[in-house]
């Protein structure tokens, strides 16, 4: 499809910018910067009947939002289109109404801005960029073949991780920390980056190397056999309830030789003096995580992948079905060169360490929002409201005394198709 076209020639969706900060506002500070993400504006998405395709694509020209393929007569309507709203509200919180899609956290205006601190986050955790070093020289030279590399992006959310849309104030806090805030569509001229959602979250900046795409994911990616060089997941274990398939379907669309790299924050603690050891100091949290992750698994959410992802990377892991192979080297599936990083996220600004600190004030803001999470959680599992918001009260009191601290963990995983 060229979307290059006039919008008019198909049915607009959303029609208000994205309203980022002021550019002049000064400051270094990553506190403040922080708190100018917290209450930065953002528009609603999507609402009830607006999705008329099974695609949801940005047009370069303009920052609205239309679909890619129309419906017609002889195409049929695709099932979000035919649910009577595409998102649903479940004890006070926005959630996608796909039943497919676990109930993991809300989505809504809040989500996109504490996407923009946890991307902020892991590019501080990272040294400054968006991939791991092997997926950064991959995409310096061009990709595989070196003529320009494809990049799948998994999931969309803000947006802020392939176009850089951080504000100024932001990327000037980060940089006192000797971070280089890489924006991916513009470190890699040759690159282009395909990135898909199962929700769209917000209206996005138009790129011409970007094609911006919603539809229902965990059913299979919509892209042919190895047509990428680099597939970036982050998040996803959550986003699906058969997440080795949603592996599977990566493994697929990846070139041989090309680089997988998963990035997750699992849902669990640790201790702050001794993070190799299970929270157990701060008795609270630690019932609201064992909590958050019984609902998770009730719902069919793979979180033991978390635990033995370089496992199953493996090709010698059952779900590739090697064991039925000839010994063949072509029909032989998963990974290889396998690389685990697990850097740590402390609940608070506490850290002596200053970029530590830095991390943990952004990180604050985030878990805040998990621990109010719960409480919709809490009561689809059968607790009572009144029961749920005791206990989240009871958390969030917790986790407000300077003694309680304790670590979580952001992981990487890097690996490379047979």
């Amino acid at each position: 499809m060229d979307l290059s076209r006039d919008s008019n020639s198909a049915p607009v969706y959303i029609v208000t910018d994205n309203q980022y900060y002021d550019e002049d506002i000064d400051g270094t500070d990553v506190d403040m910067a922080m708190s100018e993400v917290s209450s930065c504006r953002t528009m609603s998405t999507l609402s009830s009947g607006e999705v008329a395709g099974d695609r949801v694509l940005v047009d370069p020209q303009r920052y609205l939002v239309f679909t890619g393929q129309l419906s017609t007569e002889d195409a049929p309507l695709p099932r979000y289109s035919q649910q009577p709203n595409y998102f649903q509200t479940l004890h006070g919180f926005t959630y996608v109404t796909d039943e497919n899609i676990p109930i993991a956290f809300p989505t809504d205006s809040v989500a996109e801005r504490i996407n923009i601190v946890f991307n902020i986050i892991t590019r501080l955790c990272q040294g400054g960029k968006n991939v791991p070093a092997a997926a950064d020289e991959l995409l310096l030279r061009g990709g595989l073949d070196g003529n320009g590399a494809r990049v799948l992006n998994l999931v969309t959310n803000s947006g802020v991780w392939y176009v850089g849309s951080v504000p100024a104030q932001v990327k000037q806090g980060l940089m006192r920390f000797g971070s280089r805030a890489h924006e991916v569509a513009a470190a890699y001229p040759n690159v282009e980056i395909v990135s898909l959602d199962v929700k769209p979250l917000t209206a996005l900046a138009p790129h011409a190397r970007i094609n911006f795409e919603v539809y229902d994911l965990y059913a299979g990616i919509a892209e042919p056999d190895a047509s990428f060089d680099l597939v970036h997941a982050r998040q996803c274990v959550t986003l699906t309830k058969d997440y080795n398939f949603l592996l599977r379907e990566m493994h697929r669309v990846l070139k041989p030789g090309g680089i997988l790299v998963i990035g997750e924050m699992p849902s669990q603690s640790y201790e702050a003096n001794n993070p190799s050891v299970l929270l157990h100091s701060s008795p609270r949290r630690v019932e609201a995580v064992r909590m958050m992750r019984a609902a998770h698994a009730s719902q069919g959410i793979d979180i033991t992948a978390w635990d033995d992802m370089p496992s199953r990377l493996d090709s010698s892991h059952p779900m590739w079905g090697n064991h039925d192979s000839k010994g063949d080297q072509h029909t032989i599936r998963g990974f290889h060169t396998i690389t685990s990083f697990a850097h740590l996220i402390p609940s608070g600004p506490w850290p002596t360490n200053e970029e530590q600190r830095a991390i943990g004030a952004m990180a604050k803001l985030i878990f805040e929002k998990v621990w109010k999470a719960l409480l919709p959680m809490l009561q689809i599992s059968g607790m009572k409201k009144s029961e749920a918001e005791a206990f989240v009260a009871s958390v969030e009191e917790e986790v407000k005394d300077p003694k309680y601290r304790s670590y979580t963990k952001y992981k990487v995983w890097c690996a490379r198709k047979i």
